[in-house]
């Protein structure tokens, strides 16, 4: 989500600042949590998304104290690699099964090519539809006026959950996964594992070592395990782990793209009462 955005034909010709949001529908409660930062305060890949999983996971233990029993989660997402199938996700949920001791299981389904249409992109659908309201209004120019917006977009039933995110709130997924293990693509029938064949991803707790078990059709009925660490872990050595924050501090943008943002203050186009943002990016 771009900013600033309007229809001053001047904001066409400036690179903008983008604002991400990661969406989460839990289809049984009808709760929605949105997380939402912008580029200047980190980046939209593995340790973004793997982050606000982390941090939803984390929430779920309310739940589980109501339930008074573990939790079997399961989520359901497109094919996206590079963001969402990969080691680094794997190894997250492998740290979450094996350090929150309120989770049982969890389980990744990626949907079928031509066949992700879901709940977020309903949600994402609500929000755009409030963006272009509240452009009626005039324009929007900073990451906050897109947080009100997402607030306020559903106008029945349970509001969606902003969750606004900083650098300080990323963590460094990348290096949990080296120090849980090295081996994400060799199961224990020896054959080699393509992460981007992978269509059921699931981690269960198991006491001698790290693992995760796959499978690469929905026709399959057994599923096949990767032993992530050969040496083998136990929930002990899981609880000694610990995951540590990506970013010390903010993420400056490309100086052509804050000259060009700065640019449009002092042309008067973009108001003077923003420019501690944008100098501040």
């Amino acid at each position: 989500m771009p900013c600033p955005r309007g229809d001053a034909s001047n904001f066409y010709y400036v690179s903008k600042l983008n604002t991400y949001n990661f969406t989460i529908c839990d289809i049984k409660s009808k709760d929605t949590a949105c997380y939402v930062w912008h580029e200047g305060e980190a980046k939209r890949g593995a340790i973004e998304i793997g982050s606000c999983l982390l941090k939803y996971i984390q929430n779920l233990k309310l739940k589980a104290e109501e339930l008074d029993s573990k939790l079997d989660i399961v989520f359901y997402s497109d094919n996206c690699c590079g963001q969402q199938k990969n080691q680094y996700i794997i190894a997250l949920y492998v740290y979450a099964v094996y350090h929150l001791d309120f989770i049982n299981s969890i389980t990744h389904k990626y949907l079928i090519k031509g066949h992700t249409q879901n709940e977020g992109d309903n949600v994402h659908s609500l929000i755009e539809r409030g963006v272009g309201k509240a452009l009626k209004s005039g324009p929007i120019y900073t990451p906050d006026q897109y947080v009100h917006i997402i607030r306020n977009a559903k106008k029945s039933g349970k509001a969606y959950q902003v969750n606004e995110l900083v650098h300080e709130d990323f963590f460094d997924i990348k290096a949990l996964a080296s120090s849980i293990g090295k081996n994400f693509s060799k199961n224990m029938d020896k054959e080699t594992l393509k992460l981007g064949d992978v269509k059921i991803l699931k981690v269960e707790s198991n006491d001698s070592s790290y693992c995760f078990s796959y499978k690469t059709s929905y026709e399959d009925t057994e599923f096949k395990t990767v032993m992530i660490d050969k040496i083998g872990k136990t929930r002990n050595t899981a609880n000694n782990i610990t995951v540590k924050k990506a970013y010390r501090e903010k993420i400056p943008i490309c100086e052509k793209k804050k000259k060009g943002l700065l640019d449009l203050i002092r042309k008067n186009i973009v108001p003077r009462f923003y420019k501690p943002f944008f100098e501040n990016l």
